[in-house]
This record gives structure tokens, sequence and C-alpha cells, in this order.
């Protein structure tokens, strides 16, 4: 009897935790400006506080210049739906020789769209079209 309700227990236990979720996780494949790049973006959505901290991983990553010769910097944006305006996520961090990026960053909302793109100044107010990658983020 008492393995049976440590058993229970223990199950309640484990369904508690999968039903709060945790972090979202996506899988990115690139766009065709940047072959073979791929990202890891990591979501963590608090409702309390109504927005998300996302983390950016990205490996095999051309320089911005490969993508745009005029590009310089990649600069990762987020907006609230397909008719909302992109803001200003941040800067990539690149990192040259390893081939890199990785961004981390908070987003004033729980459902979004995030993308990045290479640009040739890091202050621009709008992505430029050299999108390399896009994804929706929801729960």
């Amino acid at each position: 009897m008492r393995r049976i309700l440590a058993g229970s227990f223990v199950m309640a236990v484990l369904f508690a935790v999968a039903a709060c979720g945790g972090p979202l996780k996506y899988k990115v494949a690139s766009s065709r400006l940047a072959p073979g790049a791929d990202a890891e973006i990591v979501a963590t959505i608090n409702e309390s506080q109504n927005n998300t901290n996302v983390e950016l991983h990205v490996v095999n990553l051309p320089p911005p210049g490969r993508v745009n010769p005029n590009a310089k910097a990649y600069i990762a944006w987020a907006r609230k739906g397909d008719s909302g305006v992109w803001s200003r996520l941040g800067t990539v961090k690149f990192d040259e020789v390893k081939r890199t990026g990785e961004l981390i960053g908070t987003v004033p909302e729980q459902v979004f769209d995030i993308e990045v793109s290479a640009e040739a100044d890091e202050g621009v107010a709008s992505p430029s079209a050299d999108v390399v990658f896009s994804q929706h983020v929801a729960q």
C-alpha cells in the first residue's frame, strides 16, 4: 500500500512539474542568406510580469559582411503580431573566430515574433530585408 501511495505521490509531483511548462525552446534554421547557420531560442515567459526573457544562441554564423557587403552587425528584433512595429531587442554578440552569436534580452510580450537581421549600423530603427533567422514565439 505504501508503494502505491509513494508511486502516486511521485506521479503527482511529476505531473505538476510538467504542467508548469518551463522555457520554450526553438531550433531555427537560417534563411538562404546564411546557409548552414543554426539558432536555438530559449524563451522563458514571466506571466506575472507580462514579459519573456529570451536567449539566442547561434552556430555557424557567417560574418555580417557576407550576408550584405555593407553590414557590420547582427541585430535582433521583436514585434507583437504581423501588424506590430519591430522593436530593437539588441545587438547579437558575434564571435568571428568561432562563428557564433549570443544575445540575452527581454521582450515585453508573451506572444511575439523574433528575427535577426544583418545591419550596416547598430543604431538602425527598423530591420533591413537581410533577415537570417525568424521565429514565432508562443506557448
